[in-house]
């Protein structure tokens, strides 16, 4: 004898077999009802270019993203900053000016500063380096708002090694030697030649030197210099020249406040062809 199937065996009824088929063909049509009805709430969003990502995109990256997209507030109206250079190994003032940004004249300038000069401020009366000496970098601020008759808002100092540094960084500046230089001096060697030349960063911290005493001179200088970087180009890889110059100078032009510079020379750029850097007595 044959061991038998295990299988259990299942008796329905006629009943039974009609009431499961009706059951099966409601949840099939029901399916297929919605799906044919979300595939055409699809085409129809997609006829009238409806953004479906904006759908699946979690509302807190969107958030998150619309704070960080912020526009940070271009510089408008007048600010001025404060450019020093200083000897290595003391207190020496080099050079002196401010650069004065109209962001809404949409003009810049500069004033060269006569570091020589007896300033009365605060305490002290002596040059700049004596103000440098008596009260430090807050102090020189000082002096330079009397001697000009400005409101210094920002200042950027260097010293004679990281001004080389900084002007190298950028390429070094291209000026035009109006007449041959042959200086030679127990604090000064210059020897450059006239014409139109390149100048490394060395060169050029002894042609601003070989002008002390003639601030209007040095401002020339500085706005020649500043009207070659102020381009599109160099524009572009302003955030890497920033982080690598406020490395080489003592400045309280924070991130944010370069930012909102940025923003405003890139609007006066791509408004303008050309900047011109005006030179003020």
């Amino acid at each position: 004898m044959k061991k038998g199937n295990k299988t259990k065996l299942r008796f329905d009824t006629e009943k039974n077999v009609r009431s499961l088929r009706l059951r099966r063909f409601a949840a099939a049509f029901s399916c297929f009802f919605v799906l044919l009805a979300g595939i055409s709430l699809l085409l129809f969003l997609s006829h009238y270019n409806f953004n479906l990502s904006a759908i699946t995109a979690p509302t807190d990256e969107q958030t998150t993203a619309e704070e960080t997209t912020q526009h940070i507030p271009m510089v408008n109206g007048v600010r001025s900053y404060l450019l020093v250079c200083t000897a290595d190994d003391s207190k020496a003032v080099r050079f002196a000016g401010i650069v004065t940004a109209d962001m809404d004249g949409r003009t810049l300038s500069i004033q060269g500063l006569d570091t020589a000069a007896s300033i009365d401020v605060s305490g002290c009366t002596g040059n700049f380096e004596a103000q440098l000496n008596y009260g430090g970098i807050a102090q020189l601020v000082l002096a330079a708002e009397k001697l000009s008759g400005k409101k210094v808002n920002k200042y950027v100092t260097s010293t004679d090694s990281d001004f080389r540094s900084a002007i190298n960084y950028v390429g070094g500046v291209e000026i035009n030697v109006e007449k041959a230089i042959d200086i030679r001096r127990p604090d000064l060697t210059a020897v450059i030649g006239a014409g139109k030349q390149t100048m490394t960063g060395d060169t050029l911290l002894k042609y601003i030197r070989c002008f002390e005493g003639q601030p209007i001179k040095q401002a020339e200088i500085i706005a020649a210099a500043i009207e070659q970087k102020l381009t599109v180009s160099y524009l572009d890889k302003a955030d890497r020249y920033y982080e690598k110059i406020i490395n080489l100078t003592d400045s309280d032009i924070s991130v944010v406040d370069f930012s909102a510079m940025k923003l405003s020379f890139e609007a006066l750029l791509y408004d303008k062809t050309d900047v011109t850097v005006t030179v003020t007595p």
